[in-house]
């Protein structure tokens, strides 16, 4: 009797989950913290230049896993840091008072007041947070840890006397990496774990709020989403976006194009790197059985760039000395001397830029637009990108990936 009522209930959560899939097409960007903390593209640029107006959701980077639990990585500036008027949102200076939520938290909470439709997630993990998830998806900490997550996040029990729920919309799941692992290293079991960890945040989320949100990232070379369950996490999730960048890294030592949306028969890569573009990882996820409105397909407002390269065929597939420190955002790639190296390679939906010596594998506006044209033409959710800090302040890649869009 027991095995056929927990059989019975993991489908009714999958069916529940199935009501709340996304429809519309997804225009999905990630906000790191560290800008709210530099203050080099605040949340009220989000408003000021309409980039939250072309959203249809924002996901705050990151929350933090850790001890078997979910935390506020830094109370200081989420829940407590005043906004003077010129800095916030609504143009008001923060309330003094302590038992008020503060910090980019409440910025955030302004920014929905704004723009009622756009929908706000945590993004849980990352590189440097998502050390603690291995744990926290054991069998015995799982519905503990769904827990902690669901009364922080989405019930706004942030801390002691500040109670704010409705800042978030739901979750957003970037486990870096399953089995593999990131910092730390993973365990075989995390991939079933994982899909258990869904199951329980999808079963605890509409105990509280039925429609509530739930999405995963999940990165583009097969041998890291090889550890992924797609199909069975696509019933749990709202969407599922690809990463689709990343695919080569400034430590090669032959420069390459981090973010091609098809194969080049020209690099040079070997196996498994040669199949590093992003058109190869949705076959894959379609083929795996995720259904195709569920998949957002993920493109960079940033840069890899090497150093000591040569200027043949612009720099691309030479030898490299180091690692660029230039600044590897677009805005700062934009800025770079009229006289440097431009390209876009249309057949790869792609660009680069040799200048003095340096070369940068990066998206342009070009390659956002022919991104944008594949996602519909393969009837995908939507796009997402990382992050929307990179992009210049009058959101020039946000205009561009969204053109169509505003076109229909």
């Amino acid at each position: 009797m027991r095995s056929r009522l927990h059989f019975f209930a993991i489908h009714t959560v999958i069916f529940t989950s199935s009501l709340f899939a996304q429809t519309s097409f997804q225009v999905i960007g990630y906000y790191a913290e560290r800008h709210a903390v530099s203050g080099d593209y605040p949340l009220k640029q989000l408003a000021d230049n309409g980039a939250a107006g072309m959203l249809t959701q924002l996901d705050y980077a990151f929350g933090k896993v850790a001890k078997k639990r979910c935390e506020v990585p830094n109370p200081d500036v989420e829940l407590k840091k005043q906004f003077a008027a010129e800095q916030s949102v609504d143009g008001a200076a923060d309330s003094s008072d302590p038992n008020q939520l503060h910090g980019t938290f409440h910025q955030l909470q302004e920014l929905k007041k704004k723009f009622p439709k756009l929908k706000i997630l945590i993004s849980l993990g990352g590189w440097a947070n998502s050390d603690g998830f291995s744990d926290a998806a054991q069998p015995a900490n799982v519905r503990d840890f769904v827990r902690s997550c669901v009364d922080i996040y989405i019930k706004g029990n942030f801390a002691p006397g500040i109670h704010a729920p409705g800042v978030f919309d739901g979750i957003d799941i970037d486990w870096e990496y399953p089995v593999d692992g990131g910092m730390i290293p993973g365990r075989p079991e995390d991939t079933k774990n994982l899909n258990a960890m869904a199951a329980e945040f999808r079963r605890q989320f509409n105990a509280v709020r039925p429609g509530l949100l739930l999405t995963a990232a999940i990165p583009a070379g097969a041998e890291d989403y090889k550890h992924f369950d797609l199909k069975t996490l696509s019933r749990y999730m709202n969407d599922i976006g690809i990463m689709a960048y990343d695919l080569h890294w400034n430590g090669e030592k032959t420069t390459n194009l981090h973010s091609a949306l098809f194969h080049d028969p020209a690099d040079p890569s070997k196996p498994p790197m040669d199949n590093h573009y992003g058109a190869y990882a949705v076959q894959d996820f379609l083929r795996a059985g995720v259904p195709p409105h569920k998949i957002v397909f993920g493109v960079p407002f940033y840069g890899k760039g090497w150093t000591g390269v040569s200027d043949t065929n612009h720099g691309l597939y030479q030898s490299a000395k180091d690692a660029s420190k230039q600044p590897p955002e677009y805005r700062n790639l934009k800025t770079l001397p009229a006289t440097a190296d431009r390209q876009y390679y249309a057949k790869l939906a792609t660009c680069s830029i040799w200048n003095n010596n340096e070369f940068f594998s990066y998206d342009c506006p070009e390659a956002m637009r022919t991104k944008l044209q594949y996602v519909r033409q393969h009837h995908l959710g939507g796009v997402m990108f990382w992050e929307v800090g990179q992009d210049t302040m009058d959101a020039e890649l946000l205009r561009a990936l969204t053109q169509e869009n505003r076109r229909r």
